[in-house]
Order: structure tokens, then C-alpha cells, then sequence
């Protein structure tokens, strides 16, 4: 009886969920680091070539209907990456590297929320190399969209203003 009832629950939580289709209602292509002080999310396609504190992130979002079965990520560098660590060696992370080393394909199935939005991020690594890149996004098969992007030297980067605070007069507060 007790396995009866998280399976009926579980069955009646599907039924109740909206489905999702392969068909693209939305996408956003995001770069996220830490600088100044603050953390930067910035809708962009330029990130900063900063291992272990910048990040490109996709979301993609999908128009209601039948459940994807599975979503496939293509990642193509410019050129190969030397060291791919664990994810050339790890059969169980579900990503294939191509064998010149400068393709990585995921496939998964989708963890899709509410309002059928799904992502995943990719964050800079020491020797991942500069130049344009690009991820493609599949579902069951069919391309859905493509983002474009560079990764570029912190020197080559275009860096957020920061706000200098305004002077305050010394009669402003009495503190002087």
C-alpha cells in the first residue's frame, strides 16, 4: 500500500502539470563574474576570459504541449581545448567531447519549471581559449536556437562603470 500511493501521487502531479513542446517561445543568453564588490548579470555576448569567476549561462523557454524527450548542447570552441578535465573521462556526466577537442555535446532531458523555462551554464577555465564560440540547442532532434559568443582577455574587456558616491557637503549631516 505504501508503494502504491507515492506512484499515484506522483501519476497525478504528470496529469496536472502543463506539458511542453519543442517549439522556442523565448531565449536569453547571459554572462555573469563577480567585480567591484557586486555580482554582474549582464544580457550580453561578450564574457571575460576570468577562470573560476565568470560564467555564460542559456535559458530557454518553451510554448505548451507534448514533453520533450531530450534536449541535446553543442558547445564549439574556435580551437581545441587541451584539457577538458573530467569531461572527457567521465562516461556518466553525459557529455561527449569530439575528438579534435573542440566540440562538447550534452544531452539530457529537460527539468523544465512552471513557465517551461530550462538552462545550463558553462564557467571559464584555465586554458579555455579566446575567440567566438557558440552553443546550439536542440530538442528531440530539432534545432531550436543558436547563441554566439566571444570570451576575451580581461584587458579586451569593456568593464562596468562603477557609481563613485557624491560628495557630501559638511553641514549635510552635522558629522563635521
Amino acid at each position: 500500500m505504501r508503494v502504491r500511493l507515492p506512484v499515484l501521487a506522483v501519476v497525478l502531479v504528470s496529469v496536472a502539470a502543463p506539458a511542453w513542446a519543442g517549439e522556442l517561445v523565448d531565449s536569453v543568453f547571459q554572462v555573469t563574474y563577480h567585480y567591484a564588490g557586486d555580482d554582474q548579470v549582464l544580457n550580453d555576448t561578450v564574457v571575460p576570459l576570468l577562470p573560476g569567476n565568470a560564467c555564460y549561462n542559456w535559458y530557454v523557454r518553451l510554448a505548451e504541449g507534448p514533453a520533450p524527450a531530450n534536449v541535446t548542447e553543442t558547445l564549439k570552441l574556435p580551437i581545441a581545448l587541451a584539457d577538458w578535465g573530467t569531461l572527457a573521462t567521465d562516461p556518466d556526466d553525459g557529455i561527449d567531447i569530439s575528438a579534435d577537442g573542440t566540440v562538447a555535446v550534452r544531452t539530457f532531458m529537460p527539468e523544465l519549471d512552471a513557465e517551461g523555462w530550462f538552462s545550463h551554464s558553462w564557467c571559464v577555465a584555465a586554458g579555455d581559449p579566446t575567440g567566438p564560440h557558440s552553443i546550439e540547442i536542440a530538442v528531440d532532434g530539432k534545432s531550436l536556437t543558436t547563441y554566439y559568443f566571444q570570451v576575451v582577455l580581461p584587458e579586451d574587456y569593456y568593464w562596468p562603470t562603477i557609481i563613485q558616491p557624491s560628495p557630501r557637503e559638511r553641514s549635510v549631516d552635522n558629522s563635521w
